[in-house]
Formats: structure tokens, C-alpha cells, sequence
């Protein structure tokens, strides 16, 4: 139990705010509207009327992003009929109450319910929701301090986006062949994905009911953990012995990773290995001869994605890639191996930067989240 300090207000939300719903529905919204249109999601839509023209929190009131999804706006806007909106504050700051509210909000729609998920919200969940806060003085300085951390965080995910939409014009440019990188003039070569790999391995999953298959030392990889890209962190870690009763199989680092099933977008998603690992049925492992350089083979299969997804879902695919499929593939790529090295050292520059942004940004949302603790209980005072 937080215990706040002696000269901050215990209040309730009913008490410092004015609480309603929207009158929309999620149809009325207009592509390029005029006006914010705010649904029961993270995602804000545009509408051509407005309902509202004030400062303002606003929560979904039901469906996924109950007890989730929160916005701040001041200005003209139009809500859902099931999202509710917080406005016209009472000795509290429209900011102040977003932070407060949507970082403890949760925390309060739990009490009424047994279950993990929350199904929807009741408006008494809000009006009694309790809400300490200091003077005025002190919201505005927590208010500068937390934006501070809010704008610098902003400006680094428009930074990130920007750059991977440079590196993925790269991608496609520079596997294409439409642009050349200095040094380089050869004509490019076509091969077929089975001329070019030594070996293409596919796996399986030790039987779960044997328990003495799993908790090993080897570790084991599924299409689940392809999204890291360059992988190094497996699924699980299965035995010697769940390996050797089983269809599993090692794959060598520097191997290229094909998901070849796996929910929404995974099947098609390549991936490159940077340690040792055993597979499940779910991936394909591309292991290069000596015309092929692996890291370029990498990124050669991603900007192969779309390609890959169709050709899962035409004749023979069933849904999904296998060896077969996959070393029918042609590519074009440049014969001098050199030139391929090249290629993706440009790119993995690229990548190696969009990383180091997102673990900035990754660190600077850790801190922010324990500047929230700490001004919001008021265990750090600010001087007014």
C-alpha cells in the first residue's frame, strides 16, 4: 500500500472530473477527417464532426484495450459511445490526471474482477476510483518533468521509423540490384536457392509428455522467437535425450532461418542465426556453400517476403514453405562474393544503428516508468 504524503488531497476521480461516454460509433470514422476520432483502441481515427472541444483523458470502456488504452487531447474531438472521457478538471491538471489515471487505472478495474482480462468498464469504476495529488505547483513541475521524458521518447520512435523506412528502400534497392555500391560492376547471376546452400535443415518438437526431454542444455528454437532477427535467444533448452527422440536437429550459427508455418505474418520471415541451435518443425535452416555469402543470403530471403508468402499459399504449398519449395526459389545475386559482403555489411550498419536507437529508447521508457513511480507517489518531491 502506497502511503502518500502528509499535505497531498486523497480525492476521488467523481470529485475532481466530469465523466461521460462518446455518442459515436466506429463506422463514422472518416479517412483524413478533420477531427481526432478516438475508438476502443490505441489507434486514433479521424472523423469530420466533433463532439467535444475541451481538455480531456479518455479510456476504452470495453474490448481489448480495456484498462489499457488511454489518450490525453485538448482541442475539438469526437469519441466512441463505449470510450469514456474524463474533462473539466477540478484541482488537478488535465495532464497530471492522464499520467496518474493511466498508469493506476488497471490496477482499479482489477478489484472488480476475478478473471486476468477485464471485459469492460462501468462508470463507477471510474467515479470512486481514489486519487491522491499534491498542489498545483507541484502537478505542473511533475507535468514538465514526465513531458520532458514523453518528447525525448517521441522524437527517438519518429527517428526509428524514419530510419527503418531508409533501411528498407536499402534493402530493396540494393537487392534488386538497382543500386550498385562503388567498386562493383560484374553482372549479377541467377541461381536457385539449392545451388547456392550446402544443406537446408528442418526440425521437430521433442514429445511433451516426457518431461526429461526438456530443461537440457541444447537450446531449441520455434517460428515464435524469429522476430528477434538475428537470433540468440532460443525458445526452450531441451535434453541430449529429447534431442536424440526426436525429429529435432541442430542447425550451425550463421545459418538462415525460414519460418516456414506460424501465425498472423511469421510464416515467410527469415531470420539469421548467431548461435548454435536445435529447430522445431516450424523453421527451415539455410546453411551457404561458397557462392554464397550467409549474412547477404539473410537479408536476399527478407526482401523475398512477399514472394515467399505467396508462393506458401499457391499450389502445393498448403499453407505453408518446405525444403521443396524453398530450393525451387530463383534469385538473382551478384556471382563475385566479395560484392555480397559488401552489400550486407551496408545494411547491417543499418541495422546495427535502428538497434542502438531502440535500446535508447527502450532504456529511457525504464526510466520514465520509475520517474512515474517516484513522482506520482510522491516518494521524490519536486521544489515548487
Amino acid at each position: 500500500m502506497v502511503t502518500y504524503p502528509a499535505d497531498w488531497e486523497i480525492d476521488k476521480v467523481s470529485n475532481i472530473s466530469d465523466i461521460t461516454t462518446g455518442c459515436r460509433d466506429t463506422q463514422d470514422n472518416i479517412y483524413n477527417g478533420r477531427y481526432p476520432f478516438f475508438v476502443r483502441s490505441p489507434i486514433v481515427e479521424r472523423i469530420n464532426v466533433s463532439d467535444f472541444d475541451c481538455e480531456a483523458v479518455l479510456t476504452a470502456g470495453d474490448g481489448v484495450g480495456t484498462g489499457k488504452v488511454f489518450h490525453y487531447i485538448n482541442g475539438k474531438f469526437a469519441a466512441h459511445q463505449r470510450v469514456y472521457v474524463m474533462s473539466d478538471f477540478r484541482k488537478v491538471t488535465g495532464k497530471y490526471f492522464y499520467y496518474y489515471f493511466s498508469r493506476n487505472f488497471i490496477n482499479e478495474v482489477e478489484k472488480y474482477t476475478a478473471k486476468s482480462s477485464v471485459d469492460s468498464v462501468r462508470r463507477a469504476m471510474i467515479a470512486e476510483m481514489e486519487f491522491p495529488h499534491p498542489s498545483l505547483p507541484e502537478q505542473n513541475r511533475i507535468v514538465e518533468n514526465l513531458s520532458c521524458f514523453d518528447d525525448y521518447i517521441d522524437d527517438l520512435a519518429e527517428l526509428i521509423e524514419k530510419k527503418k523506412g531508409i533501411r528498407d528502400g536499402a534493402l530493396e534497392d540494393l537487392m534488386s540490384g538497382r543500386t550498385r555500391l562503388e567498386g562493383f560492376d560484374d553482372g549479377w547471376v541467377e541461381n536457385s536457392i539449392d545451388e547456392v546452400t550446402q544443406t537446408i535443415i528442418t526440425g521437430g518438437t521433442p514429445a511433451t509428455a516426457h518431461p526429461e526431454y526438456y530443461g537440457g542444455k541444447i537450446p531449441w528454437l520455434s517460428s515464435t522467437e524469429i522476430h528477434q532477427k538475428r537470433v540468440s535467444k532460443p525458445t526452450a533448452y531441451i535434453t541430449e535425450i529429447g534431442l536424440q527422440n526426436s525429429s529435432a536437429k541442430i542447425a550451425p550459427s550463421k545459418s538462415v532461418l525460414i519460418a516456414l508455418a506460424g501465425q498472423g505474418k511469421t510464416r515467410g520471415t527469415a531470420a539469421y542465426l548467431l548461435e548454435s541451435m536445435a529447430l522445431n518443425q516450424s523453421l527451415a535452416a539455410l546453411v551457404t556453400n561458397e557462392k554464397c555469402d550467409s549474412e547477404f543470403l539473410f537479408y536476399l530471403i527478407e526482401s523475398l517476403y512477399l514472394y515467399l508468402r505467396e508462393l506458401s499459399s499457391g499450389d502445393g504449398g498448403r499453407g505453408g514453405l518446405n525444403k521443396k519449395l524453398i530450393k525451387a526459389v530463383v534469385v538473382k545475386m551478384p556471382g563475385d562474393v566479395a560484392e555480397q559482403k559488401a552489400i550486407a555489411a551496408v545494411l547491417t550498419a543499418m541495422d546495427d544503428e535502428i538497434e542502438a536507437l531502440e535500446a535508447e529508447r527502450d532504456k529511457m521508457i525504464q526510466i520514465r516508468e520509475g520517474a512515474m513511480d517516484d513522482l506520482l507517489t510522491g516518494r521524490v518531491h519536486l521544489t515548487v
